[in-house]
């Protein structure tokens, strides 16, 4: 009796493992039908940071300085006045060159994720070096719109600098390089949707560029 009951225990076992093997299988595969559809791209590897906003390229610095500057022109002008050592109708001038300067300079993200679409549908590569080449692109594209930016900036400053006297110019000057240094180690973030490595990298460009 015993003999049988062990003999039944050891079937059941048996069959319950099978099934759980079966069932285990047919959920992984489900799984792997729901993957990216890049190629090689590395299903077990661990993930790593996602990081969607770097810190402000050095081309930046300057615009985010001087929309800096327009709101502390807003919120505390006599203040401002002073630290900067114009009068009203200068510190009218520096808020006017600054504002019509960010209205003019508009985002190139749609531009960036069209270069890396554009490299990823037509490239002959494979699995991550297609990757690289995508995420290179869209790094190509917005340095362009970096460099533009910085050598706007510096005619927008030399406008500024222009209507100063040489006392003004003198603090205009200082003001700009004690918040260029607060700027570039306050951690202050980029806008944009870049990652910065390849495993994110590759989701990124699964969700703009496969339609």
């Amino acid at each position: 009796m015993k003999a049988a009951m062990l003999k039944l225990s050891s079937g059941f076992f048996s069959a319950l493992i099978f099934t759980f093997s079966c069932f285990a299988q047919e959920n992984a595969e489900q799984t792997l039908d729901k993957q990216p559809l890049i190629e090689n791209v590395r299903l077990k590897a661990p993930r790593q940071p996602r990081i969607l906003a770097p810190t402000l390229a050095p081309e930046e610095i300057d615009q985010a300085v001087l929309n800096r500057l327009m709101q502390e022109i807003i919120r505390s002008p006599e203040v401002t006045k002073i630290r900067l050592g114009v009068d009203d109708d200068q510190l009218q001038d520096i808020f006017v060159a600054a504002s019509n300067a960010r209205g003019f300079i508009n985002g190139s993200e749609m531009q960036n994720v069209r270069a890396m679409c554009d490299s990823w549908e037509q490239s002959s590569l494979i699995g991550d070096a297609r990757i690289h080449a995508a995420l290179d692109a869209y790094k190509a594209r917005e340095q362009l719109t970096r460099n533009f930016i910085a050598k706007y900036y510096r005619v927008v400053l030399s406008d500024i600098e222009t209507n100063l006297s040489e006392q003004a110019k003198a603090s205009f000057q200082n003001y700009m390089n004690d918040r260029r240094r607060r700027m570039a180690n306050a951690g202050v973030v980029s806008r944009g949707a870049i990652v910065q490595n390849l495993y994110n990298g590759a989701e990124t460009i699964n969700f703009y560029c496969h339609r």
